[in-house]
């Protein structure tokens, strides 16, 4: 009998083994398996339908979402114009085009000014909500009329780069020498 016991003892090896399968298949059963490769994003076809109202617009030279506006109108009215300018983004960009098509040809240079500088709000006061397209014309043109003449009062008589680079050189320090001809040191 004590040579049974002997025989049938534990193999320490052997359990450590058995332990340590143990271990990796319970790990191995806890990783997910591998999740599909997500496929790339395909646009659906194009119906005809939306290919016809592409086209009308590009042969209209205008932005596809004018196209019933102007179809049903004849043109893209204000209101819409400037809410999108209000809105920012390329309908911004696409209003920004239709307004030059719509505005008097003497607000054109202004209209650039506004967009080269971003002063929308200038350009958001000309709008009427009660007021008629016309009214919205003339508000153009005051704006317009009063940056020439702001543009004028700022530089008075200036007509070239040498007279503007003139004009703008101060006066009082012209006169003025450093007696000791010391640099002066930057003040911050």
């Amino acid at each position: 009998m004590l040579e049974f016991r002997r025989a049938r003892g534990l193999n320490p090896a052997g359990s450590v083994a058995l332990q340590l399968l143990g271990v990796f298949t319970f790990i191995v059963c806890r990783i997910p398996a591998a999740a599909p490769m997500p496929t790339p994003y395909i646009a659906p076809p194009m119906s005809p339908r939306q290919a016809q109202r592409i086209e009308t617009a590009r042969r209209l030279g205008i932005p596809v979402r004018y196209l019933d506006l102007v179809l049903s109108q004849g043109e893209v009215p204000y209101s819409i114009l400037f809410d999108h300018i209000r809105q920012g983004g390329p309908m911004r960009r696409d209003a920004m085009n239709e307004l030059r098509k719509r505005a008097p040809d003497a607000a054109l240079a202004w209209l650039n000014h506004i967009e080269r500088k971003g002063l929308w709000s200038d350009l958001t006061r000309c709008f009427h909500r009660n007021g008629s397209e016309d009214d919205t014309d003339v508000s153009l043109l005051k704006s317009t009329l009063a940056w020439v003449e702001g543009q004028q009062k700022s530089s008075p008589g200036a007509s070239g780069p040498a007279e503007v680079a003139a004009a703008l050189t101060p006066v009082a320090d012209v006169g003025k020498e450093d007696p000791d001809n010391d640099p002066k040191t930057p003040k911050f």
